[in-house]
């Protein structure tokens, strides 16, 4: 009886780790046709960078998505768990050079200063163009395909 108990509650929590890996990097689409926003939370374990980059991918393949817009601004030092920021740097280089093989544009946004000086101190490029912020990123797709916002007249 105890151990049916210890199973059905290992089954809950893989169910509830699941659920939590799922709402820490969403997949959100953008304002903009074949844009996704994909903001990454919480803390930063190395299998975690693998499940988000497989999400992203299978997304990717069924979609019509042009570029991808990643937004680390949550990600500290702090957030990073058994994971160096050089491997950090490593993985986001990964998950861009993943996304080139798909035909689609990665933009990482809210990088923030000790990932960016571990990377450059290290030598890690990135496949994608970054912003520092998400409303930096969008303002230059809008102007790259030619959308403005209007203020509507009423």
């Amino acid at each position: 009886m105890e151990k049916e108990r210890l199973q059905e509650l290992e089954k809950k929590i893989q169910e509830y780790e699941t659920i939590i890996s799922e709402m820490s990097a969403p997949i959100i689409p953008s304002i903009l046709p074949e844009t996704i926003l994909v903001p990454i939370t919480g803390l930063i374990r190395a299998e975690r960078f693998d499940k988000i980059r497989e999400k992203l991918l299978n997304y990717i393949h069924n979609k019509e998505i042009q570029t991808a817009i990643i937004d680390l601004t949550d990600i500290t030092g702090e957030r990073v768990e058994d994971v160096c920021l050089e491997e950090v740097g490593r993985e986001l280089h990964e998950m861009a050079s993943s996304m080139s093989l798909m035909g689609v544009r990665t933009f990482f946004v809210g990088m923030n200063t000790e990932l960016v000086k571990r990377m450059v101190l290290d030598g890690i490029k990135l496949e994608a163009q970054t912003f520092s912020t998400f409303q930096s990123a969008l303002k230059y797709l809008m102007k790259e395909k030619g959308l403005e916002f209007r203020k509507m007249v009423e």
